[in-house]
């Protein structure tokens, strides 16, 4: 049996060479960009990680004020108020 690729008169077109060649490159591409897709993946994981590390110490810091806030408010009705002052 003979092989066909060399034989065809198909095999020795230079359209279908340069088609050969541009689907080559086409599939080089999507590889990179497969590559390029999972390191972005994997950095927005890292992103989300770190906004929510963030995320989790200012909430912590603003329950500290505003604690900070109802015990000074507190304190101040406790000692008497706006009346404190008058005698």
């Amino acid at each position: 049996m003979q092989n066909t690729r060399e034989t065809s008169p198909v095999a020795h077109d230079p359209m279908v060479h340069d088609l050969h060649v541009r689907v080559s490159r086409i599939e080089q591409d999507s590889r990179t960009q497969i590559t390029e897709m999972a390191v972005m993946k994997n950095d927005m994981a890292y992103v989300k990680q770190s906004v929510n590390s963030i995320q989790s110490g200012v909430t912590r810091i603003l329950w500290a004020i505003g604690l900070s806030m109802v015990a000074a408010i507190s304190t101040f009705l406790l000692n008497g108020g706006l009346a404190g002052g008058i005698q």
